[in-house]
């Protein structure tokens, strides 16, 4: 049986890619790390929840392009690195974009008084390299990547990558996560407002589905919708570490996965030093709790667009 490969030359249907907007927006600032700016999404929620916690001793796994384990604003919270993609260069980020040193910025960059601060930013980074600089991978790498997570005993997996293929191995590596107590936070895609436009593996009951708004509460153009959609989060225009020591501007729902996975790990955090009214032990107590701790802002109730709608940092938290 032929394995399914991810690169240019292979069917739409094949592909397995990251999902930033295809012309995604990179602004590239100061090479020496600039004042320290906290982004828009950030500002908008997070400082008041951080003297709760800020996410110490939580292990966050970040599946994307590597990393740039030696950027100052992340060299500290990464715990572990690897390259499941056999790449000349290791787990290190080639992408062009920067894309998953981008995504584990907006995770947990440090609040250190330089460059930009992550969600999280006291969490454990686990970063796996599945994706090539291409923006292309094979399932099997991501299999082995949420594997590892496994083995790892890590508490949340982020991955702001798609496809369009239903894979069964993919599907089984996911449900053996969910298993382990792993919540798996995954973007919705990128494919606009086409109806069931959701990509693989966020449609999968088995994961969270994260699509993209803007900074006026507005969904963005790019980011998929239908029926597997569960929340959204600030996705468009994110400032966040890039590949170099350097800072970069991208949208997409790549960006909105990492800031609901940040959330994720300080609710965690927050139950483990705190306790709280609500159970959380399984991805089906958590998605029963984000309907509680969300605002809505499409129809009301649930919808294809915005899911159960704005994940509310200060309400998720119990401010």
């Amino acid at each position: 049986m032929m394995s399914k490969s991810f690169y240019s030359n292979l069917s739409e249907a094949e592909k397995l890619e990251y999902t930033s907007i295809p012309k995604a927006e990179k602004k590239q600032i100061a090479s020496h790390p600039p004042q320290e700016k906290i982004d828009w999404g950030v500002k908008m929620f997070l400082p008041e929840a951080w003297h709760l916690t800020r996410g110490a001793g939580v292990k966050v796994a970040v599946l994307d392009t590597g990393v740039d384990a030696g950027h100052e604003d992340l060299a500290l919270n990464i715990v572990a690195a690897k390259d499941f993609t056999n790449s000349n260069e290791g787990f290190y980020d080639t992408d062009k974009l920067g894309h998953g040193t981008h995504v584990a910025g907006i995770i947990g960059a440090i609040d250190n008084e330089i460059g930009v601060v992550g969600i999280a930013p006291e969490v454990d980074l686990y970063c796996g390299k599945v994706l090539r600089s291409s923006a292309y991978g094979q399932i099997s790498w991501l299999v082995d990547g949420i594997t590892w997570a496994i083995e790892n005993e890590v508490d949340v997996i982020s991955m702001s990558l798609g496809t369009l293929t239903d894979d069964e191995k993919l599907h089984s590596a996911i449900k053996e996560a969910r298993c382990n107590g792993i919540y798996v936070i995954c973007a919705a895609g990128n494919r606009g407002s086409s109806l069931d436009a959701v990509d693989y593996p966020a449609k999968y009951d088995e994961t969270l589905a994260v699509g993209s708004i803007d900074l006026n509460k507005k969904i963005s153009s790019f980011s998929s919708v239908g029926k597997q959609v569960d929340v959204v989060a600030p996705g468009q225009d994110i400032w966040s570490t890039i590949p170099g020591s350097n800072y970069g501007l991208i949208s997409g729902t790549s960006m909105a996965t990492p800031f609901v996975s940040g959330l994720i790990a300080l609710m965690i955090s927050k139950h483990r030093i705190y306790g709280g009214h609500t159970e959380l032990r399984t991805l089906e107590d958590l998605k029963s709790h984000l309907k509680k701790v969300t605002e809505d802002l499409g129809p009301l109730g649930r919808d294809y667009t915005f899911g159960h709608g704005l994940v509310d940092p200060c309400k998720l938290l119990a401010l």
